[in-house]
């Protein structure tokens, strides 16, 4: 990566060392590793859990065993549960957005479907009938009037199904203002809410710092927040225009969490740029990328958990666009802030 850097004082400095982690950022850290082994979701068992040492920033939760993220898929699935129900109560308490939903978006398609576990479309009485009927024809089943696997569901197809590309800030800035777990919880959390609830919606997160990638969870809960330079959210947005047209058919929505401006971007090359203070042409392709990902059809909301002045001056720019909204957000907030954006533009 090139970067071009000199002394400035408009801003935080992306190589500064960081502060030692607040208090609150040590308990948000315990809370997690609590979540981790088992906490408020008995029955599921309890994983062996492993120290966390609040001043180390190498991952979401300290390594483990297992695999080579430290976490098992079951930890994953009941880290975003956990997250999202911490969300749900912070919600309720404050702006009463909830996590419901079902298959409200979808209608019928007039076929049926064998119910499965935890199957919450309607019942098709009629296809149900008309399956305990056909099976009582065998001699041996005409004492049992109806079994479980009689019975069926209307198929539905979705109504409004999203394409939700969330992109998340994973630079060394949002260690320094305490803002990485609450980041990583709020992803982990609406990946758990789209899979549980909106399963015909896609999610694709991304991280972007220096450059940007995909990440599943478990890539997201053991991202290094190394000392690196860099908001590169010109590459993220590729990856979310890229996603949009992947998924031709659904609703796009992005969702940007960051705590700064570019810095970085993608040149021509291909290779990753980073200048500080930031480079004009950083805010100009990040701007064109984004206005191409509008002509796709995208909503745009960005979660801004800082108030620097040049953050205000490209957040102006970008407020200026159609179907882009700039929301100010703190650590506590954010989650419920993503969630509800979330389940409003479903509505």
């Amino acid at each position: 990566m090139r970067f071009r850097y000199r002394a400035y004082t408009g801003g935080p400095d992306p190589l500064a060392d960081p502060d030692p982690p607040p208090a609150e950022e040590r308990v948000e850290a315990t809370a997690l590793e609590r979540a981790r082994e088992g906490d408020g979701d008995a029955g599921e068992g309890t994983a062996g859990g492993h120290p966390l040492d609040g001043s180390r920033s190498d991952g979401l939760l300290a390594p483990g065993v297992g695999n080579g993220h430290g976490l098992t898929p079951r930890e994953l699935r009941r880290l975003g549960r956990v997250a999202l129900r911490d969300i749900e109560r912070a919600a309720r308490s404050g702006a009463g957005q909830h996590a419901g939903g079902g298959a409200s978006g979808a209608e019928p398609t007039g076929a049926a479907l064998p119910r499965e576990a935890d199957d919450d479309r309607p019942l098709d009485p009629a296809a149900t009938v008309r399956a305990a009927t056909l099976r009582r024809s065998d001699p041996a089943e005409r004492a049992i009037r109806l079994r479980a696997d009689d019975l069926r569901v209307a198929e539905t197809e979705p109504v409004g199904a999203r394409a939700v590309s969330l992109l998340v800030d994973v630079s060394h800035s949002m260690v320094e203002r305490a803002l990485h777990t609450a980041a990583a919880r709020t992803a982990l959390a609406l990946h758990a809410l789209v899979g549980t609830h909106h399963p015909e919606d896609r999610i694709q997160l991304v991280g972007f710092g220096d450059t940007a990638h995909e990440l599943t969870p478990a890539r997201l809960a053991a991202h290094a927040w190394r000392r690196a330079p860099g908001t590169n959210l010109h590459h993220a947005l590729r990856l979310a225009r890229r996603n949009a047209r992947r998924h031709r058919g659904l609703r796009p929505l992005v969702l940007v969490v960051t705590d700064g401006e570019p810095t970085a971007h993608v040149d021509d090359d291909g290779r990753a740029r980073f200048a500080w203070p930031p480079d004009p042409r950083t805010a100009e392709v990040t701007l064109t990328e984004l206005d191409g990902l509008l002509r796709e059809g995208a909503e745009v909301v960005f979660f801004l958990l800082a108030d620097d002045p040049r953050l205000r001056a490209f957040a102006a720019g970008v407020e200026r666009r159609r179907a882009v909204r700039v929301v100010r957000a703190d650590a506590a907030a954010l989650g419920p802030l993503v969630v509800g954006r979330y389940l409003e533009r479903r509505g």
